[in-house]
């Protein structure tokens, strides 16, 4: 398979999982778990380099149950990561400070306009 046919795939898998992507398509007020950060303690999310936090809210969090009556596992996340911090997360919290600073000047106007964005616990 040629390289060319393996950069959309990669970018979609590095899309999914990145923190500023999550950060720039949200509204003012979003779900936790729309933002896959259920379980975290985080109130809000500044706009400026919110990408960077949203991988540090990860890691603020209660870690989900390891089962439930209904024989639930939840998928390993890095809060319930028995490993320590993943390689992954810190690869992404890189990266996403990367993205974030070359999107400063779209979310400073973002912050100034709409402020953080807030969580909301459901």
């Amino acid at each position: 398979m040629k390289i060319h046919k393996v950069w959309p795939l990669l970018l979609a898998g590095l899309l999914s999982g990145c923190g500023t992507y999550h950060t720039l398509r949200s509204g003012n007020v979003a779900d936790a778990s729309d933002l896959r950060l259920k379980g975290t303690y985080c109130q809000a999310i500044p706009r400026v380099y919110g990408g960077v936090v949203w991988d540090i809210c990860q890691f603020y969090g209660e870690p989900p149950a390891s089962s439930d009556e209904a024989g639930y596992k939840p998928p390993p996340t890095p809060s319930n990561n028995k490993f320590g911090m993943p390689i992954l997360a810190v690869l992404d919290m890189a990266l996403s400070g990367v993205t974030d600073t070359l999107a400063l000047p779209y979310t400073i106007y973002r912050q100034q306009r709409d402020g953080s964005i807030e969580l909301t616990h459901d």
